[in-house]
């Protein structure tokens, strides 16, 4: 019985003009993004081999790069929005990346691409969610209507094994066609060997897999659901169409109006004041540096080597200290957005975009991971520039060791995932259970 049922679902899900739309429009978004997004991690992988072998041998500045993630082409993330170089000098060191590598002359479609927000999280985020829901809405709701449902179980048909067989049949459907459009993206990458994917990548890549699936099946029973409650299928339909825009468009922005109001950032002016009063106990000792260097120039001799290296050091002191306002800045910049993130814990959306960016390394965490490498770079700069007053041949044969960062393991980022996951599967059993628990006590006359 179960079985016929389930044949039944199946084939009137992959005849009905619902499915053959949402999926052409799917499978054609996640081709023509996947294309783009290719292009695009090319050439701002090319920029950054090339920023590499321009800038090697200065010695005035050193020149940090962050290169593209490689999964970025399927997660896009906060990867192209967040500045792929940085230049640090040792009175200097900017708090966040600024500028793209390449921009302007390299023909980065970056910035004139209308797909740049569209890549294989968007798909399932927003097309297939909706196709769920237009598929599952007449589920129960449409043979009410019209009487079949009380036909069929007239015949003697287990109410449990029909609901199973509908909620089997539209699941399989639905992720069936989530596995055939990805596979499509996945091949074009694949065969387009552009970025060499190894065992971790695949690893995450079936980790998003499985988190687009538990996304989906969200939507798909809370779909069922409303399908079994709601008699008619147009104010079924309608009812889904409220929720969709509600936990996927309102809910995420209203969460993150709400953090802004409750944890407020400092404005740009208290930022500068902060600075100032970090600096301030240096004060009186920098003008009194600053006022013996001006008198060694007009000597013959010229400022001496120690009131120079002193006013270096100055230098270092008070962009270390203007360093760490900014830092303080960003992490509570960061607290914000957690506070919104989890405001918005309820929203499949919210919860499925963290899961995503977290697993392609394409969110603020991976950023983070790499800004803590600057502070050491820099001190490494400053004591090489200490060299110069001190012995000019040292600092001639001095260098500054590589930049480099700890990326975030396979391990960590499926422990991360693991919390939005669970809450996803959650969602997913609640809304079966209620679906199932209404439909056993459900009026079909």
């Amino acid at each position: 019985m179960l079985r016929a049922i389930l044949k039944r679902e199946i084939l009137e899900h992959l005849i009905s003009p619902k499915f053959l739309i949402g999926i052409v429009i799917a499978t054609a978004l996640m081709a023509t993004s996947t294309i783009m997004n290719l292009a695009n991690y090319r050439q701002r992988q090319q920029d950054y081999l090339d920023a590499q072998r321009e800038m090697r041998g200065d010695r005035v500045t050193t020149s940090i790069f962050r290169s593209p993630q490689t999964l970025s082409v399927f997660v896009q993330g906060l990867d192209r929005k967040l500045g792929s170089q940085m230049k640090v000098d040792s009175m200097r060191i900017p708090a966040r990346l600024s500028g793209f590598m390449g921009e302007y002359v390299s023909g980065n479609p970056r910035l004139s691409s209308g797909f740049e927000t569209v890549d294989l999280a968007f798909v399932v985020r927003v097309v297939l969610s909706l196709m769920v829901i237009f598929l599952a809405y007449s589920s129960v709701s449409e043979e009410k209507l019209h009487g079949t449902l009380r036909l069929v179980l007239s015949n003697s048909v287990p109410r449990d094994q029909l609901l199973m067989g509908k909620f089997l049949g539209g699941l399989l459907v639905i992720l069936g066609s989530m596995l055939a459009s990805a596979f499509l993206s996945i091949l074009l990458v694949a065969l387009s060997r552009a970025m060499p994917l190894g065992m971790a990548d695949w690893a995450r890549i079936a980790g998003m897999l499985g988190i687009s699936a538990l996304y989906l099946i969200c939507f798909y029973t809370c779909s069922l659901f409303v399908s079994v409650l709601v008699n008619r299928p147009s104010i079924a339909l309608m009812v889904l169409l409220q929720i969709w825009i509600f936990f996927v468009v309102i809910y995420p922005n209203l969460s993150i109006v709400i953090a802004e109001s409750v944890y407020r950032l400092p404005t740009q002016e208290e930022v500068s004041r902060m600075k100032q009063a970090a600096f301030q106990p240096y004060n009186a000792e920098y003008r009194k540096v600053m006022q013996d260097i001006r008198q060694g120039y007009s000597s013959p001799k010229g400022p001496d080597k120690d009131v120079s290296s002193r006013m270096m050091e100055l230098l270092s002191l008070r962009a270390e200290s203007e360093y760490k306002v900014d830092q303080d800045f960003n992490r509570r910049l960061s607290e914000q957005v957690r506070l919104a993130h989890s405001i918005a814990v309820l929203s499949p959306a919210v919860l499925y975009d963290i899961a995503m960016t977290r697993l392609a390394r394409t969110d603020l965490i991976d950023y983070e991971r790499f800004m803590t490498g600057v502070l050491p770079l820099w001190h490494a700069d400053v004591e090489r520039t200490k060299l110069l007053y001190k012995d000019v041949r040292a600092y001639r044969r001095a260098t500054v060791p590589p930049f480099s960062y700890v990326p975030e393991t396979l391990a960590g980022s499926f422990g991360a995932a693991a919390l939005q996951g669970s809450i996803l599967l959650f969602f997913g059993i609640l809304f079966f259970v209620l679906a199932y628990t209404s439909f056993l006590r459900k009026d079909v006359r």
